[in-house]
């Protein structure tokens, strides 16, 4: 069975958005306009406008850069949600899997026996989707989880991109109210100086400061970060073991990796091999655990998946757009906009909890329940 290959497109009805071409003195045409994204479109007929104008007012600082980004985000996110539509990819709220087919999983032979130990934990594993700088919807699901009583120093916990990233601070012991402070400096220092091309530098200053010196002790056999190694094919890559803390450093943005994004190239080198955003092959990897609740920042039911564990479609009324989700995803928000997002995590995952109690899942491992 393929690994299941899930992202969010900038456009329910869209397919695969076109290569951005490079900007032109002259307008588009409106042939040429029309098969674009619509966000892409609408910048093109600005400058377009701009240009007609002896005068064009001047844009704000870092516009132009943060429009770039959205473009090379909206042709790699859309590849991904093409894949995903190819594959159908799906699945319950809670899987019992092993790696899949198309998947390597690094793992060393004396590990074997502390992974089938975690096996017999009661109560499930976490699952945290990629995200892009919807990061702290995630944090928001991990502290009501917290508050519940489901995540421990023991949970198994799995993410790609931005959820590695969750998981290794998770691991870490750090809080998520310290870690939605630093997303807000993260997200301030890219307003002002711009996100693509240099998000990579800046996330890995960032988190070379948050996380503590022993993470990678806490992180190994407990969280497991997926990655997309480029070979003749992308396939997935599972990590769950590290050596020190710039590898889990180093881990958890090869997951991240949008190509031409993070940084000014295609791709990025993790341990020799040439990798990319781990959410292209493994949108919501399996963990350790004989059970999985997957957690998805974008709304499910728009990306064609059923029985996602916890996501907005826990709280349709109170959620936000899938176009203002796409942007802000792509985008840094304002610090108001950030703490939405956190409010929103933690009210979807308290829907889930209210559907399966605590003292039911985690001590009889009694079957979990999906929001419909």
């Amino acid at each position: 069975m393929a690994p299941s290959l899930v992202a969010f497109s900038s456009s329910a009805a869209s397919g695969l958005p076109p290569k951005p071409q490079p900007p032109s003195s002259t307008p588009p045409s409106s042939a040429s306009a029309s098969a674009r994204p619509r966000g892409f479109r609408r910048f093109m007929l600005a400058r377009a406008a701009a240009g007609r104008d002896p005068e064009p007012p001047p844009l704000p600082e870092g516009t132009e850069k943060r429009s770039l980004a959205v473009r090379t985000g909206e042709v790699f996110l859309g590849l991904a949600a093409l894949l995903v539509r190819a594959g159908r990819g799906g699945g319950a709220a809670v899987e019992e899997v092993e790696a899949k087919d198309g998947v390597v999983w690094e793992q060393r032979p004396e590990d074997v026996d502390a992974e089938r130990r975690r096996r017999e934990l009661t109560g499930p594993g976490f699952s945290f989707s990629a995200a892009g700088l919807l990061f702290p919807y995630h944090l928001g699901v991990a502290q009501c989880l917290i508050d519940r009583g489901y995540l421990t120093e023991r949970t198994p916990l799995a993410g790609s991109s931005a959820g590695a990233i969750i998981c290794a601070v998770i691991a870490s012991g750090n809080t998520m109210q310290d870690a939605l402070q630093v997303t807000k400096d993260l997200a301030d220092n890219c307003r002002s100086n711009g996100t693509a091309f240099r998000l990579g530098a800046v996330l890995k200053d960032v988190l070379d400061r948050f996380l503590p010196d022993d993470v990678h002790i806490r992180c190994n056999g407990r969280i497991r970060v997926a990655i997309t190694q480029l070979s003749w094919r992308p396939r997935g890559l599972l990590v769950d073991q590290f050596d020190s803390k710039d590898d889990v450093i180093s881990a958890v943005i090869t997951s991240s990796f949008i190509p031409g994004y993070l940084a000014p190239r295609p791709a990025t080198f993790f341990r020799n091999r040439l990798c990319i955003d781990g959410g292209l092959t493994l949108f919501m990897p399996p963990t350790s655990a004989s059970e999985t609740v997957r957690i998805c920042a974008f709304p499910a039911s728009r990306l064609g998946l059923q029985g996602i564990g916890i996501s907005p479609d826990c709280n349709p009324e109170n959620r936000a757009s899938p176009r203002q989700l796409f942007n802000w995803a792509l985008e840094p928000a304002e610090d108001e906009v950030l703490d939405k997002l956190y409010e929103l995590g933690y009210l979807d995952a308290a829907v889930w909890a209210d559907q399966n109690q605590v003292e039911l899942i985690v001590k009889n491992e009694q079957p979990l329940r999906v929001t419909d």
